[in-house]
Parts: structure tokens; C-alpha cells; sequence
């Protein structure tokens, strides 16, 4: 018997299967989001032309501050 943690509501992120989402932060719509907390106020977005790291290993991500809200389409 497997017993599941419940996700929480407020947590937002691209593999945790609940559906297309728009997220919006202070109103504004953010394009490439792949976190969005609610709670804490939070939304990482990929930086827009897409970079690499030095080590050409991951994307460079920036943090968002401010009142985010999601919308399921």
C-alpha cells in the first residue's frame, strides 16, 4: 500500500498534472514560468533570449516578487 503526499494548492509547476495554468504577477502575465507560488509571492521565469551557465548546464532562471496569481484554463 502506497500512501501519496497531498500537493500542496499554493505550489505551482509544470509536472505536477493539474492542467494548463496562466500565471500573473501583479496583473501582468508572465511568459516560460515554471514555479509560481501563490503564498510566498513567488514566480521563477526562464530568461527571455534563452542562456546557458558557463558550464552550458542549465538555463539561467530569474526570481519575481510580488502578488501572483494563477488562472487554469
Amino acid at each position: 500500500m502506497t500512501k501519496y503526499k497531498s500537493r500542496p494548492d499554493h505550489i505551482h509547476t509544470p509536472c505536477d498534472c493539474r492542467g494548463l495554468r496562466t500565471v500573473y504577477l501583479d496583473g501582468v502575465e508572465l511568459k516560460n514560468c515554471f514555479f509560481a507560488d501563490t503564498r510566498r509571492g513567488i514566480a521563477d521565469v526562464y530568461l527571455q533570449p534563452l542562456r546557458l551557465d558557463k558550464f552550458k548546464k542549465r538555463a539561467l532562471t530569474e526570481r519575481l516578487r510580488g502578488v501572483v496569481t494563477v488562472v487554469f484554463i
